[in-house]
């Protein structure tokens, strides 16, 4: 116009407003959810809008609009990244450049749009075409430019940008209506007199001369190997089809106009079953509008109009997108889209979804959350519950349940579920300053929750708790925690068919001092003959272990890995291995009746304490203190 390769995560650095990109430590890969953040192998934001995908013997090849905001102020020209499985992509960088030359008319500051890029078996080149529009003239120019490479990852060579089939009419213009006089300025924009001028070739015959118009569009190479352009055209008023040469380089001046005053743009078209589908936009600008569908049986003949394919909620928006190409993955093609963001275009995010096709072969697109051909992970496990925590506000209490009041260790916070809340893509669990009356106050109390008289600090814990629990699978968690004095998140697992210890608990990340010296845990639970009494593996890594890694380690983003299976459960930062605990070692004593909690459904929290018996010294002056978690996911 959250969040992924599900593989990585990062730190969010600010280099124009609102875009937030991405740098940090890797992780395994996983699926690419629709509208979330992707990311590439190197833990980056993918950069990589309004293109296309190929594929060559070994590897897919992703070309796209590289937009400023991330990396850089400007738009650096065509990216390119590559793939074995669709899933994790690697930055092969900027494979057609703007220059610094300002004599070319690909000089830094023009504008590229819609790269698309085909392979031609005559040549052996790879052929980027894309949409130019000349630095400092808006969309005035309204050009096409090709460029060349012998690889598939670049450099393209720049051949030219020009306006397309100069002094030609289209095949199935009326004979009658050439050389018509028209002036423009006689007619009032959208009255009927203006459309009906429009379809009689306007603006047609206004640029005949010097070619016409060409901004979005895509190319399509036939099953005979004949390769199309398809571009908006007249003022993005007509679609034209224009036939290419055999080296897919330039046109042979035969071309068709579709649609006059139809005002269609983002052409996506793709083949099924012999018949020619195409699916586009209206012209909106930035914002997302419903898509519309076009067939023909063949290409350069007639073209019937459809209603849109997209159906159910989010269908009159095109479920927040714009077309950008079909993929094309077996039998299966995939609708492929952009969900712009106009404050920050490197921000912008994806769709992949399935094209289904009815009882009479006719295009459905239904949204998922991932499509199918991007729901895997290098050893086979499918995502199967996520929360990417992009809706401001509250939680979703279909999923969570929030914690009240004192709950456990002498902590110093009263939990409170207005300290939990999402905003920006992350969920927040904020530690507060304050001073209120301790409801549950009771004098001479021995119980630590009641003596308190008063409520001197808040933060946040929530949980899953009978709405979503998990037996075996990988639970990530990417979070920001903060390590500030008092300071005691966690990322944790209990069971519920027994009391502590015997349910059984899984610590995946606590954060918190022994003797004063800042801690990083790993543990798992279990009980043993005695009620309320646990039996620990537990694994301590000295903070300082991961400031000689990074000295920056504490404002970025990391991941936490558990992979638990009948036989062991590892836990990981970013990768690094910290507890393996063996599940034949995590057997309960006589008061958990031998049972083993670790082979046991589990439910899932998250929590912000302070001070109490591991947390330490509370610095008011750090306060309020944020817990930022941008996302949970389940794979099995």
């Amino acid at each position: 116009m959250k969040k992924f390769s599900l593989s990585h995560f990062v730190s969010l650095v600010i280099l124009c407003v609102s875009c937030f990109p991405a740098f940090g430590a890797g992780m395994a890969s996983g699926p690419l959810v629709n509208g979330a953040e992707w990311y590439d192998t190197e833990s980056n934001r993918i950069n990589c809008h309004g293109g296309n995908i190929i594929r060559t013997d070994s590897l897919y090849y992703w070309y796209g609009e590289h937009r400023p905001g991330f990396d850089a102020d400007y738009q650096k020209g065509v990216a390119c990244y590559s793939s074995a499985d669709l899933v994790d992509w690697k930055n092969e960088g900027i494979a057609f450049k703007v220059v610094d030359d300002t004599a070319s008319t690909v000089q830094k500051g023009c504008t590229i749009e819609r790269p698309k890029v085909v392979y031609c078996p005559k040549t052996k080149k790879y052929v980027m075409w894309f949409h130019h529009e000349l630095k400092g003239r808006g969309y005035d120019a309204a050009h096409v430019a090709v460029a060349e490479s012998d690889r598939p990852d670049g450099p393209f060579e720049f051949k030219y940008s020009r306006r397309v089939n100069p002094g030609k009419y289209p095949l199935n213009f009326d004979k009658s209506l050439r050389g018509a006089k028209w002036n423009t300025d006689e007619y009032t924009g959208w009255s009927p007199e203006w459309l009906d001028a429009v379809k009689k070739g306007m603006f047609l015959i206004r640029d005949l001369s010097g070619g016409q118009m060409s901004r979005d569009m895509t190319v399509f190479v036939d099953d005979d190997g004949k390769a199309y352009h398809i571009y908006s055209s007249e003022e993005n008023l007509t679609l034209n089809i224009a036939e290419l040469n055999s080296s897919y380089n330039a046109h042979t001046s035969k071309y068709i106009r579709i649609f006059p005053a139809g005002h269609n743009e983002a052409p996506v078209l793709f083949k099924k079953n012999g018949r020619y589908w195409m699916i586009c936009s209206g012209c909106t600008g930035w914002a997302p509008n419903k898509a519309r569908m076009f067939s023909a049986d063949r290409i350069m003949g007639e073209w019937t109009e459809h209603p849109s394919p997209f159906v159910g909620e989010g269908s009159d928006t095109t479920f927040g997108g714009q077309g950008a190409f079909p993929l094309v993955v077996g039998d299966s093609v995939y609708f492929f889209a952009d969900k712009w963001r106009p404050g920050c275009l490197a921000d912008s995010r994806y769709l992949c979804l399935p094209i289904d096709f009815d009882v009479d072969s006719v295009p459905v697109v239904k949204y998922v959350d991932i499509a199918p051909v991007l729901n895997r992970t290098a050893d086979g496990r499918r995502l199967v519950w996520y929360d990417e925590f992009d809706v401001d506000g509250p939680l979703n209490d279909s999923v969570w349940n929030y914690e009240e009041g004192f709950a456990r260790n002498h902590e110093a916070q009263w939990y409170h579920r207005d300290n939990a809340y999402c905003k920006d893509g992350l969920l927040i669990l904020e530690a507060r300053k304050t001073r209120s009356p301790n409801p549950m106050f009771e004098d001479g109390s021995s119980d630590w929750r009641r003596s308190r008289p008063t409520i001197e600090y808040t933060s946040a814990s929530v949980n899953t708790r009978g709405k979503k629990e998990f037996r075996y699978g990988t639970l990530e968690v990417r979070a920001r925690i903060p390590v500030g004095p008092g300071a005691w998140p966690a990322i944790w697992t209990l069971g519920n068919d027994m009391p502590w210890p015997s349910c059984g608990e899984i610590d995946i990340m606590e954060y918190y001092r022994i003797d004063g010296v800042p801690h990083i845990l790993a543990n798992a639970a279990w009980g043993n003959d005695r009620q309320y009494d646990a039996v620990w593996n537990s694994k301590t890594v000295n903070y300082e272990h991961f400031l000689a890694k990074d000295a920056d380690w504490a404002s970025k983003f990391h991941i936490w890995r558990m992979d638990w299976d009948e036989s062991a459960l590892k836990i990981y930062i970013d990768g690094e291995l910290i507890n393996e605990v063996s599940l034949d070692d995590t057997v309960n004593g006589t008061v958990g009746n031998g049972t083993n909690p670790m082979r046991q459904p589990h439910y899932f929290l998250l929590d912000l304490a302070l001070g109490g018996d591991h947390g330490g010294d509370i610095d008011n002056g750090a306060l309020p203190m944020r817990y930022e978690i941008d996302y949970v996911r389940l794979y099995q």
